[in-house]
């Protein structure tokens, strides 16, 4: 999908009857077989489509890119494309979200394009599955709050990483008393992106600093917290190094410079909760040195750690999360996460942000539930 910046911006309030009431806890009629459309068909949202059509209780319906090219690209990975509605142009997604054949819509464009096309779809009542990052300012995600809570639709973020096999073990271990009582997180995204890099991604680097992909390894750790239930993140502070490496890579890549690149090439983020425990984020894209996502969990008497050094594959941990969504709904049944928990964990964007503008201050979480 092409760069949506100024959608947000261009929609319309909301006109149906305010509600405050907390879709914590949701539960929608199940619906037996799931109706889903992807809107957004490049190379994640093409794989994510072949793994979606082989969950046993979804149907693909429809399909949505702004280039034409990628949603016959994307039809032709489909097994049978017998009633499949497509969709395309820059603002397609609009027809898509008015089809009566869509239960779920499943977003997989740019960035900027999340929140318009969730809120459109709920709007629209349908439920909403994002990729990572949702949003990327405040604004953003209260719109996205607020719309699941007045349209009674389920909002998710797609964080793959909360689906990883060894993790439920681990969540067992620390809720069994094994490292004793949780104080301290810590998590690390370290991922050389060299030919993954786009041009809306760079220039999103270009302009922006702060921890700009940090759900990754912060979902786990809010389920290992249980942070939404009986903590939730209060304070966070963020410091980066400096833009060594951005105005090289931005030069590698598009061939143009870039002396203004924004983003640090290693970023720390420090995160405390309402109960006094402690988080760390370390995000480097930029830099190259090995992949690395690890968790660690220190308690007061003992530690664990999980690293997965490229494994298990991306593919494993979606086909696990797509089965698990899919099933919530078709049997309906509350999902994993809410848009609380998107919202709480995409908020690190912008407070990240703000923390490095403010002077690496302190800044707080908003409360999204209200609570």
């Amino acid at each position: 999908m092409s760069n949506h910046a100024d959608l947000v911006q261009d929609m319309p309030p909301f006109t149906g009857s305010p509600s405050r009431r907390s879709v914590k806890g949701l539960c929608t009629p199940p619906l037996g077989t799931v109706r889903v459309a992807f809107v957004g068909l490049g190379d994640r949202g093409q794989t994510t489509l072949r793994l979606m059509a082989n969950v046993p209780a979804a149907r693909i319906t429809a399909l949505c890119d702004v280039s034409a090219e990628q949603v016959q690209a994307a039809r032709s990975l489909l097994a049978t494309d017998a009633g499949v509605q497509c969709f395309s142009g820059t603002a397609a997604y609009r027809q898509l979200c008015c089809s009566s054949e869509v239960d779920l819509v499943y977003v997989c464009s740019d960035w900027a394009s999340h929140t318009a096309i969730a809120v459109e779809a709920m709007r629209h009542g349908k439920h909403v599955a994002v990729e990572v990052p949702a949003a990327t300012t405040l604004e953003e995600l209260w719109l996205l709050v607020d719309t699941a809570e007045e349209t009674r639709r389920h909002c998710v973020l797609l964080e793959n990483c909360c689906y990883d096999p060894q993790l439920p073990a681990t969540l067992a271990s620390i809720r069994s008393g094994q490292i004793g009582q949780l104080v301290h997180a810590e998590g690390s995204y370290y991922h050389c992106l060299e030919d993954r890099w786009t041009r809306w991604r760079l220039d999103i680097n270009r302009r922006q600093r702060g921890d700009l992909y940090p759900t990754h390894e912060l979902g786990p750790i809010c389920q290992a917290l249980e942070v939404g239930t009986s903590d939730r993140l209060q304070t966070l502070v963020c410091m980066d190094s400096s833009a060594f490496a951005g105005s090289e890579t931005y030069q590698r890549h598009l061939g143009e410079t870039a002396p203004d690149f924004q983003n640090g090439d290693h970023t720390t983020t420090l995160i405390r909760t309402a109960l006094g425990r402690t988080i760390l984020l370390k995000h480097d894209v930029l830099t190259r040195q090995p992949y690395e996502r690890r968790l660690t969990f220190i308690g007061t008497h003992d530690a664990l750690t999980l690293d997965d050094q490229g494994r298990p594959s991306h593919e494993e941990m979606t086909r696990r999360m797509n089965a698990r969504l899919i099933e919530c709904l078709a049997k309906g049944l509350p999902t994993d996460s809410d848009v609380y928990d998107l919202a709480t964990w995409c908020a690190v964007i912008p407070l990240s942000r703000l923390s490095i503008e403010r002077g690496f201050a302190p800044v707080h979480f908003p409360n999204f539930m209200r609570g």
